[in-house]
């Protein structure tokens, strides 16, 4: 990744392409993994940090590229007064992306305004990869009770106690906005909470389809677990979007590192 390309602002860091955050630096350590052999610029998505998902989320809606087209195109970039922000206009739609650091890690938020002249249904999601020691030692608390669908084998059920890793784990989560998923691998925590959400993901590859993955580094999936807040609709369809109407999410992540003495 050139660093000519990156923005740097209060402990944040971006690349213009996707407008994709790829570093929050906090008091207890840096908050996100990114791959060491990832791409990047126009039209090359990043592997890690926190790729914009926008305007829907995989291929949910019938539409590609998967994960829409946000995180794969130049964003018109800037510092803030606090942070970082930047904005698209491509087909019709407005977006508008802003990261805040918080005192021990960072405030997101994605809006999208339709500018097209008929309703457009619309999923916004953030993808973020959060750095961890061990994918071993991981779980992800606080969904549990919680409607889920498990996307690797299609089933649905319901979140049983707290969430770990064996293998490819790729699951959509209800959840309400303001329902905080906590992230922890026994050294490191990190609270990830949504605002205009009603989903969140928990997604990591797992060994085998790591290995498959070119921007992925070797051993590179046992450093990292994505917790995504997410709007993706009533029955994974979206939500439908006036013509002038905007829908914005946000999501918050505190990280905290245990004091040794």
């Amino acid at each position: 990744m050139d660093a000519h390309d990156l923005i740097t602002s209060n402990g944040l860091t971006f690349h213009p392409a996707g407008a994709h955050l790829v570093s929050v630096e906090t008091p207890g350590g840096e908050l996100l993994f990114v791959s060491s052999t990832t791409g990047c610029g126009a039209g090359t998505p990043i592997r890690g940090g926190v790729p914009l998902l926008a305007p829907w989320f995989g291929t949910l809606l019938g539409e590609e590229p998967a994960h829409g087209f946000a995180r794969r195109m130049a964003w018109d970039c800037r510092k803030t007064d606090t942070g970082l922000a930047a904005t698209l206009d491509h087909d019709d739609w407005h977006l508008s992306f802003r990261a805040d650091p918080t005192t021990n890690g960072v405030f997101v938020e994605l809006s999208a305004r339709n500018d097209a002249d008929a309703e457009r249904l619309l999923q916004l999601g953030f993808h973020p990869y959060y750095l961890i020691d061990d994918i071993d030692q991981a779980t992800v608390t606080g969904l549990d009770g919680s409607p889920a669908l498990d996307r690797v084998t299609g089933h649905t059920g319901t979140v049983k106690d707290a969430i770990s890793f064996d293998g490819l784990y790729d699951t959509i989560v209800t959840a309400p906005a303001g329902r905080t998923a906590t992230l922890s691998d026994g050294t490191r925590t990190v609270d990830v909470t949504g605002r205009g959400t009603d989903s969140i993901i928990v997604w990591n590859p797992g060994a085998v389809n790591a290995a498959g993955m070119r921007d992925l580094g070797e051993g590179e999936w046992q450093r990292f677990v994505c917790v995504e807040p997410a709007l993706l609709g009533p029955d994974l369809a979206g939500v439908s979007v006036a013509p002038g109407e905007a829908v914005t999410i946000g999501m918050t992540a505190q990280l905290t590192v245990p004091e040794v003495g």
